[in-house]
Formats: C-alpha cells, structure tokens, sequence
C-alpha cells in the first residue's frame, strides 16, 4: 500500500479548494454588481416644495402615502409653493428639493445653482378649452386666451398647441395672465378669454360648465419637463445618499402609480381635496398615458425648452450648455446597481 506524504495530502486540499472557489467568482462579481447604490442619508428630515395640486404631483404622493420615502431612511414634509417661491426655498435652504419642472431651468438661466435631478413627466399635458361659441382653434384669432402667468409652463404649452394647431401665437392671440388653473377657468366662464389652458382635473369642471375642447396638447407630444425634480449644486455635493434615496422612494410611486390606480386616486383625492369620483378619476386618466418612460434627463428636452422661450427675456439661452442644467449622474448609478429594474421602471 502506498501512502501519500504529508504534502501530497497538502497539495490535493489546495487544489480542491482552488477548483471549488472558481465558480464563486463571477458570482461575487454578480453580488456587488447588485448593491444599491447610495447608504444612510446624510439629511433624514427633508422638505420638498411642489406647485398647485395637479395630478401631475401623483407620484410624489404615492410615494408619501405608501411610507416609500421612509423605507429609504427618510422622513419628508411635502410643502405646496407657487414655482418661484420653491426655487427661492431651495435656494436658500428651506427646502431640499422641489417638483416645479421647467422652472428649475428657468431659475439657472437668471443664475441660480440648481439643476434636475429626475423626470416623472416628459411631456407638456394640458387642454385648452374654448368658450361659448367657440368651438375651432381658428375662431381664436384676435381673440384672448386665458393662461396662469407669463414664460410658466401653462403660456408655454399654450404656445405650443396653438402653434401646431396652425395659429401664430405672438400675432394671431392675446395672453391673460390669470394666475391660477382655476382662475382660468372663471376667466372663461365669465366672458374675459375666449378660451383657457387648463390641467387636469379642473378640465372636468370646463366640460361641466358646456366648455369646448380645442387642442389637447398632451396627445401633440410636446417635449417638455412638466414633472421633474431638482436641488441645488451645494445640496447635491453635500447630500449624495440623501438623493439617493429620495430619487428611490420617487421611483417606486411612478411604478405605483401606474400599478395601483386606486391607490393613486386616493391619494389624488386627498392632496387636492376633491370628493367627486369623475374629478379624482379626471385626474388620473389625464396623466396615465404619459409618465415617463425612464427617470434620466436628455439633452433634447433642455434644448426644446430653451427653444419655447422668449430670447429678448432670457437671452442666455444662446450660449447655455443644456448638460450645465442636469445631473444624470444619481438615476446612472441607480440603474447600474439594478434598482428601476427591480423596482419595474426600466425601458
């Protein structure tokens, strides 16, 4: 009988378990590739600014009603500012992020340090409803059309529908600012703008009211940030994971939103305090075909923007970078690591 040496014995455990390790390694490798990214928020307690109640706030409301921002480590107040007054918040510190889309641009053209961060609508979404008589986009010519204020993203979607409805808007209408969807609305009603641009679900009471339908704009697919989110270029350095999670907890509502319609419309009905079923479901199906397909900015986007405004008030369009107003960098990495996928928004 032959017995093998001490070393033999050495030897074969050592290639044994070199031949059992090798299966591991791309395995480890599919591990870490899977670790999500950000860690424990820097900033627990967070404030985030968002404009008039809208249906187009849905998933940013999802997400606080289902606790999908204190799944991801954060405790968030939602604060409802006009857009001016959530860039300034921002700004200045008093709120940490804010939903106001397109205004966010607006803000870093006239010099201020924000830029966006993730988009839940890609397009601008909204009817403009004519008043008594007024039943064609062509019997608008001399004639006014009611909108919230001037450059906002209602003046400008306006602009747009009429523009591929065949109008000239700088020569053919007239713009009244009327400050609020709602007060749009009265201004048609009482006679003072032949027709109004409204959002959803104040579009319900138009066609309760015997208003008529002219342009809806979301069908033209007019690319434009009506729903993004951002901060300021301080905040983003100093509060990476606090990003993160946010941006999570943000994703996860788009998916339920879309996933959950009823969980939605609760929470529709609660943010904008309306009780009538046809207003909450108004609101919902209005936006349902048009969330995002995927959270990251593109450049087409800026740019379009930059195009809709008026060069005389914002001259600094022409020399803009659109990279210099979004950072991609927190959705790449997130989508690196697996999470839409995961969590079901992934093109």
């Amino acid at each position: 009988m032959i017995r093998k040496s001490p070393r033999s014995h050495a030897s074969y455990r050592l290639r044994r378990m070199l031949f059992f390790s090798l299966p591991l390694v791309p395995l480890a490798s599919a591990c870490f590739a899977a670790i999500e990214a950000g860690g424990q928020p820097e900033k627990t307690e967070i404030v985030v600014a968002y404009p008039q109640p809208s249906g187009a706030s849905t998933p940013l409301w999802v997400a606080y009603e289902a606790g999908l921002f204190k799944k991801h480590g954060l405790g968030v107040k939602l604060e409802v500012l006009n857009p001016q007054a959530a860039v300034q918040a921002v700004v200045s510190g008093s709120a940490d992020f804010a939903g106001v889309g397109v205004d966010l641009l607006n803000a870093r053209l006239q010099g201020a340090p924000l830029k966006v961060l993730m988009r839940t609508l890609e397009r601008l979404v909204f009817q403009t409803w004519g008043g008594k008589g007024i039943t064609s986009v062509q019997q608008l010519k001399g004639k006014t059309v009611a909108v919230s204020t001037p450059r906002s993203l209602i003046e400008i979607a306006s602009r747009e529908g009429l523009k591929k409805s065949g109008l000239n808007p700088d020569r053919d209408v007239k713009f009244l600012p009327a400050r609020t969807v709602s007060g749009i609305l009265t201004a048609v009603i009482a006679g003072q703008a032949a027709a109004g641009t409204l959002s959803a679900p104040t579009t319900l009471k138009a066609r309760d009211a015997g208003l008529n339908l002219l342009i809806d704009i979301g069908r033209m697919n007019i690319p434009g940030l009506h729903a993004a989110y951002g901060s300021s270029e301080k905040y983003i350095k100093e509060n990476p994971n606090t990003i993160y999670a946010f941006l999570k907890g943000l994703a996860e509502g788009v998916v339920l939103t879309r996933k959950e319609p009823e969980s939605a419309k609760r929470a529709i009905a609660k943010y904008t305090k309306i009780d009538d079923p046809r207003m909450v479901n108004e609101a919902y199906e209005a936006f349902a075909p048009y969330w995002a397909t995927g959270p990251a900015v593109n450049v087409a986007e800026i740019q379009s923007w930059f195009g809709y405004l008026d060069e005389k008030e914002f001259p600094q369009t022409k020399s803009a970078d659109p990279k210099e107003f979004y950072d991609n960098a927190f959705v790449y990495e997130l989508e690196r690591s697996g999470f839409f996928k995961r969590a079901g928004w992934a093109k």
